[in-house]
């Protein structure tokens, strides 16, 4: 979720579909109310600089749809690349995921439910 400060509507960033049910991942970008049902907590991660958020944009896109915790982790991580956020940003977050699901071996998954290869971050 892209927002500025104290804002009540940001820009939502997120994997759909459930390859479980033979929907592939995709990615979506929608607005959305920064208090909405389904959104437990928020934890600031970084911020973004007014010049820097079609950076944003562009990396959730240019990431292969996935495991909606490994998905954000390669845009956190392209985006470090980019020198938008700093060093650091993704060691705690990469610590804390939960074991994809789809994985199939029990580890992150590094690759698409629907694509070929992904680049685990």
């Amino acid at each position: 979720m892209l927002a500025e400060e104290n804002a009540t509507h940001a820009i939502f960033y997120h994997t759909t579909g459930e390859p479980m049910h033979s929907k592939p991942y995709g990615v979506a970008i929608e607005p959305k109310r920064v208090e909405s049902h389904g959104i437990e907590k928020l934890h600031l991660i970084a911020k973004v600089l007014e010049k820097d958020r079609q950076e944003v944009k562009a990396a959730v896109r240019q990431a292969p749809p996935l495991f909606y915790q490994r998905w954000i982790l390669n845009v956190l991580e392209d985006l470090k690349k980019r020198g938008i956020f700093p060093e650091g940003t993704c060691s705690k977050w990469n610590e804390a995921m939960e074991t994809d699901p789809f994985s199939g071996d029990g580890a992150p998954s590094k690759k698409s439910s629907g694509d070929g290869d992904a680049t685990n971050a």
